[in-house]
């Protein structure tokens, strides 16, 4: 059913031209509203920068790569043959790596080391574990996550209290999301680790336990089969080497008893022992190689972690700079305060529209009921 409306209600491209216009020269005669709230949020964000905390960073680069063999195709069948198998190269990924830096043990552990340090100022430097320091560094988190009471005493994870484990273990969860980050560089090609706190002493040495703890940690990991075989073929090796001394010992001494023997009875334990010694060493000759090539199947494996930045010399203080904010300030408050005028006039001007609507509407009906009189008056006439 349509019918005729007192007012209309469609909007054009030129309606939308004339409301900007007349938002915008609004605006304008507003600019020293805008003005004042942009320098107030100015210097607010000017002394947020004053009065926040210096965090210290302490930064580490780390280089992680493979040995590549050479080719050993000779050597590897030789290795075969002893049941040994080599390879020319092995591949490693960073995303273990940096794991690894994050990982639960690691932290704990880093967090269960001694060191001489103090975190406030005016307090003289006291050896402590870094997870006592952590607690008083940041009393208020502390108190709120209920372990502002909590000393640790136990330097192992083996001796830990099940208290002790889960102070730790909440500790863990703060640093690693907010104080820990890793990250492999694409432009750089290596692995980076940052740890801040508020205390140069406290980043260094957390950084430093992390950087070399994590970098042998990775190592071993990788290595781990290979090192054993090492270990097994070094002790046969030695242990048959020792049993062909004992013999040859043996052999000289009775050589040195038989120079008169006149029998020929009396040369079986000499020639026993000759032939013993022949078996021993022959048994010797293959376990020496075997773990000759055990040797260089390890130093093939074997990654090389090179750590580029070193924490010592790479720790730095954060500080926001004031002039910065300032601008970022007063970029946000001329935004912000524009968007509430504009905001606060569309909200005036809709609120306007519509009283005049319902005036419009009321005069329309008004002339339709004096509109009907008159009609009803006529057809009397």
């Amino acid at each position: 059913m349509q019918y005729d409306r007192p007012y209309n209600d469609e909007i054009n491209i030129g309606d939308l031209f004339t409301k900007f216009g007349e938002y915008r020269r609004y605006l304008v005669k507003k600019w020293w509203v805008i003005l004042i709230a942009a320098i107030l949020l100015a210097i607010g964000l000017r002394f947020f920068a004053v009065w926040k905390k210096e965090y210290y960073i302490s930064h580490a680069d780390f280089a992680v790569k493979g040995t590549e063999g050479s080719s050993t195709s000779s050597l590897a069948s030789l290795a075969s043959s002893f049941g040994i198998g080599i390879t020319t190269g092995t591949e490693f990924t960073n995303e273990l790596f940096l794991g690894i830096l994050q990982s639960r043990t690691l932290v704990k552990e880093a967090l269960m080391e001694k060191r001489t340090l103090t975190v406030k100022k005016g307090v003289a430097p006291r050896e402590d574990y870094l997870a006592n320091f952590y607690v008083e560094m940041y009393p208020r988190w502390a108190k709120k996550k209920k372990v502002k009471n909590f000393k640790l005493e136990h330097g192992s994870l083996d001796s830990l209290t099940v208290y002790e484990d889960s102070c730790l273990t909440v500790i863990y969860d703060e640093i690693i999301e907010n104080d820990i980050s890793t990250e492999f560089s694409d432009d750089l090609g290596m692995n980076q680790m940052e740890v801040s706190s508020l205390s140069r002493d406290f980043s260094y040495y957390l950084a430093d336990y992390l950087a070399y703890a994590g970098s042998n940690y990775y190592i071993n990991a990788q290595v781990v089969n290979e090192q054993k075989t090492v270990n097994l073929m070094s002790e046969k090796a030695d242990s048959l080497r020792a049993l062909l001394d004992g013999k040859e010992e043996l052999l000289a001494r009775i050589q040195d008893g038989s120079a008169y023997q006149v029998k020929l009875s009396g040369y079986v334990n000499q020639n026993r022992l000759i032939r013993e010694i022949g078996l021993i060493t022959t048994e010797y000759s293959t376990t020496y190689a075997q773990l000759q090539l055990a040797l260089f199947d390890l130093q093939n494996k074997t990654p090389l972690v090179d750590m580029i930045d070193q924490p010592k010399f790479a720790t730095i203080k954060e500080k926001e700079q004031t002039t910065m904010f300032m601008i970022i300030g007063f970029i946000l408050g001329t935004i912000l305060t524009s968007i509430v005028l504009a905001f606060r006039k569309y909200i005036r001007d809709s609120v306007e529209e519509a009283r005049q609507k319902q005036l419009v509407i009321e005069k329309y009906h008004k002339e339709q009921e004096s509109q009907s009189l008159i009609d009803t008056d006529s057809n009397k006439i």
